[in-house]
């Protein structure tokens, strides 16, 4: 077993892992190819993820007679500025707030609107709102006025090119891009939040995950338990729930959100240990994540999320299980694919030369722990 960071370095081997943003230094030969390729991945964004990250909101005006077969055919359009979407934006801030420990905070200010003609497309809209954006700026969000058809997706985000520190989103064209039908006046100016969540994960360099490695690239978001996936979850639950799932603690990780002694790297044997959930307050010790490496590409990662907060949708606390594949040249391109949603105590999920038990789950003093065993087979 190998742990990032020294907590417990009295009974374990010590690795630390290169990356950016924080004290993070190489003692040795990384064992995990994979883990390690994912780390270097992100590190060509430096420090997209941390401290206050500036972006300009902006509206883009659709003509009634869009031949774009993104938007829906019917005339309604939104009748909002951009300061009144910023306002209404702040859950956005203090869900990644909540997430990132207080390390990343977007900070959104309204801009000039941008319009397209009939015969040009939504991309149009981004492409516009980029070019007139200030140097400072490290991304633009634009909402179109127009709703989209049911068909089509509802918004789309990207990180950018590659960059290490402080660039401008119009060397990147680093955006995020949403349909009008989650600010339109039926939500009676409460709109819910959970894809502008999502999208700003994409923005961060975050990939979709899936229940299926199947289903990568035919769009099916089926997850619960990820922003990633399926974001209106906890609102399928509860109509009134405005922010998405929390994020999975891979991307915590490698945003630099979680500290090294809050991950474990296991190699082999049988090892027993007490997660925490990734929502705790890092002042709580212990770990928040556990990764097996299966191969050159693939690590299997152990996390508990706690049935409150962002994730009250999920009724009861539960380990969960995820295949973390390396793949392509961003994160964006990462295979985040779910193992066992729902792991409880007594219960075991064992795939190839791994196998998962939870002895107990408890909560004391409203801290959620789950004692795990894992056994890896040479």
């Amino acid at each position: 077993m190998k742990l990032f960071g020294s907590m417990f370095a009295v009974a374990l081997t010590v690795a630390t892992i290169t990356g950016c943003g924080r004290e993070q230094q190489v003692t040795g030969i990384f064992v995990s190819e994979a883990l390690n390729t994912m780390v270097q991945t992100e590190a060509q964004f430096g420090d997209i993820a941390l401290g206050s990250d500036p972006w300009e909101v902006v509206v883009c005006q659709i003509p009634q007679d869009t031949t774009d077969p993104i938007f829906d055919s019917n005339d309604v359009r939104l009748n909002l500025s951009s300061g009144d979407i910023v306002a209404k934006l702040d859950p956005v801030i203090a869900y990644f707030s909540r997430w990132s420990h207080g390390q990343y905070q977007p900070n959104f200010t309204a801009v000039n609107g941008v319009s397209i003609s009939a015969e040009e497309k939504s991309d149009l809209c981004v492409e516009r709102a980029l070019d007139q954006a200030s140097p400072t700026t490290r991304g633009v969000m634009v909402i179109a006025n127009a709703q989209h058809s049911e068909s089509a997706v509802g918004g789309w985000g990207r990180p950018g090119s590659p960059c290490e520190k402080n660039c401008s989103a119009q060397a990147t064209r680093r955006a995020v891009y949403i349909g009008a039908a989650d600010f339109m006046p039926f939500w009676t100016g409460n709109p819910p939040l959970d894809l502008v969540e999502h999208e700003m994960g994409h923005a961060l360099d975050w990939p979709h995950s899936s229940t299926s490695v199947d289903n990568f690239g035919n769009g099916v978001y089926d997850s619960d338990i990820d922003v990633m996936s399926n974001s209106a979850a906890p609102r399928d639950v509860n109509v009134d729930i405005r922010n998405a799932p929390g994020p999975l603690g891979i991307n915590l990780y490698l945003s630099h959100w979680l500290n090294d002694n809050n991950v474990a790297l296991l190699e082999n044997g049988t090892t027993s240990f007490d997660l925490v959930a990734t929502s705790t307050d890092l002042a709580v010790d212990g770990l928040r994540l556990v990764l097996v490496p299966l191969d050159n590409s693939t690590v299997v990662s152990v996390e508990l999320l706690q049935a409150s907060g962002d994730n009250r949708h999920l009724l009861d606390d539960r380990v969960v299980i995820h295949q973390i594949e390396s793949a392509g040249e961003t994160g964006f391109e990462r295979r985040q694919t779910v193992l066992d949603a729902d792991l409880q105590s007594g219960e075991s999920w064992s795939g190839g030369k791994v196998n998962i038990s939870v002895k107990q789950l408890k909560t004391n003093n409203s801290v959620t722990t789950a004692r795990i065993e894992v056994r890896i087979a040479s």
